[in-house]
């Protein structure tokens, strides 16, 4: 028998195919070394540097002395530094909202952003320990940053009197009439791509309808009307927030903020192609209505058509009349007077019911649509991956938990809310006619 057989070469490996999307960029197959090697983490040996896009809190005083702003990580994390004894209470809250059984504190987290714990650093010379969080803005090209305090009262129950009484300086006006202030933002305009950041004293003469102004601006929509689809990309993330605020008695946050933040580069893409007088481009507004097209025949023949001539008026369109053509030699020239049926009855209600200006059912079924789709995202247990406009609850050296017979709704931070909230649905309220 022969040894032909007996000595079979080896099978080739088998072939590691490319994705199209490798095909088409013409990128190399992964190999083992390409993806065994892990992410780095938080713990690891980071490079940091000053975060530019900080709109409150703690700055740098100096260039000889400690910097005392948020640091930026290379891993798309932020390094918040614990300048103050009490500040380490902020550690606490998150290192116990995270380990928490309670549901009140399980659902605050999906409101926080992600906690990766503490460590030590060292920038420009000085070692700082530093708590560090999720980056809210790091796939952001053009981001746009608000910081609300919210409250009426912004002291802990153990503040100093002096303490107490700079806190009651502050934000005055506002924080009366709205239960919340604006300490800064800032806000790239689609219209140019400029950068305007407005601070700690723009923020303290800001009162009445001023504050519903600003947050307008923040929104690319002061001398226009906001975008619809940024306001419930917010608003359903603050319905959620005000929906928990209404019933939770485990913690009170006091000097706590809200941090909105969004792409603007995101809105320049929403709002599509078609710019106004104020060079705001408008996909997100309906259009008015296409004419509507005449046929060959009609072009060539003026007396020829249908019984919709093609005209259009104020209200709807013009129905052309016109004599019918006999069916037959013997047909009468004087036809009797059209009979009363279901369908002239609601050709009838066609000019009223359906104008171009008040189509009042195809508005109806367009906002069922709209809201629709709301409460589909609302209802999902888990949020739109990358949203392109996010708020999340930070600031908690003077948060408390409470305990036994102390646990009551915590109404100065619920009134805040309520009140943020308000705002976010009258502005809502100017973009009806954006429903699409």
């Amino acid at each position: 028998m022969s040894d032909v057989f007996q000595k079979r070469k080896p099978p080739n490996p088998p072939r590691r195919q490319r994705s199209i999307y490798q095909v088409h960029y013409n990128l190399r197959p992964r190999t083992d070394e390409m993806t065994t090697k892990p992410l780095s983490m938080p713990f690891d040996s980071l490079e940091v540097q000053k975060y530019s896009r900080q709109v409150a809190g703690h700055t740098n005083t100096g260039s000889d002395t400690k910097y005392l702003g948020l640091l930026q990580c290379s891993n798309g994390t932020i390094l918040k530094p614990i300048l103050k004894e009490v500040q380490k209470r902020e550690i606490d809250f998150y290192t116990t909202v995270f380990s928490s059984s309670d549901k009140d504190l399980i659902e605050l987290r999906k409101f926080l952003p992600k906690f990766y714990g503490c460590k030590h650093f060292t920038y420009n010379g000085f070692e700082q320990e530093y708590i560090i969080l999720e980056d809210l803005t790091e796939r952001m090209l053009e981001p746009c940053i608000m910081d609300i305090k919210v409250g009426k009262r912004t002291w802990d129950p153990n503040a100093s009197e002096e303490k107490i009484a700079r806190e009651q300086s502050k934000y005055q006006k506002c924080k009366e009439e709205w239960a919340f202030c604006i300490p800064g933002y800032q806000v790239y305009k689609v219209d140019s791509g400029r950068l305007l950041k407005y601070g700690k004293d723009y923020g303290q003469k800001l009162h009445g309808h001023v504050v519903t102004a600003a947050v307008k601006n923040f929104l690319n929509g002061l001398g226009t009307r906001p975008c619809r689809a940024l306001i419930l990309q917010f608003l359903s993330s603050l319905w959620a927030l005000q929906k928990w605020c209404a019933r939770q008695t485990s913690v009170r946050f006091y000097a706590t903020s809200l941090l909105l933040a969004y792409d603007a580069a995101k809105l320049r893409e929403c709002c599509g192609d078609h710019g106004d007088s104020h060079g705001r481009k408008e996909k997100c507004r309906p259009s008015l209505p296409p004419a509507r097209r005449r046929s060959i025949h009609s072009l060539h023949s003026p007396l020829s058509g249908s019984n919709f001539s093609g005209l259009l008026s104020p209200t709807g369109p013009v129905y052309k009349k016109f004599n019918a053509i006999p069916l037959s030699p013997t047909s009468s020239p004087n036809l009797p007077p059209p009979v009363s049926s279901p369908w002239t009855e609601a050709l009838d209600k066609l000019n009223h019911n359906h104008s171009f200006e008040n189509n009042y059912e195809d508005k109806l079924c367009k906002i069922k649509m709209n809201y629709r789709a709301l409460l589909d995202q609302l209802s999902q247990e888990t949020p739109t991956p990358n949203p392109w406009g996010t708020v999340k609850v930070i600031d908690f050296a003077h948060a408390f938990f409470n305990d036994g017979e102390e646990r009551t709704i915590d109404y100065n931070f619920k009134e805040g809310i309520d009140n943020f909230v308000r705002v976010f649905e009258s502005l809502l309220s100017e973009t009806d006619d954006q429903v699409f």
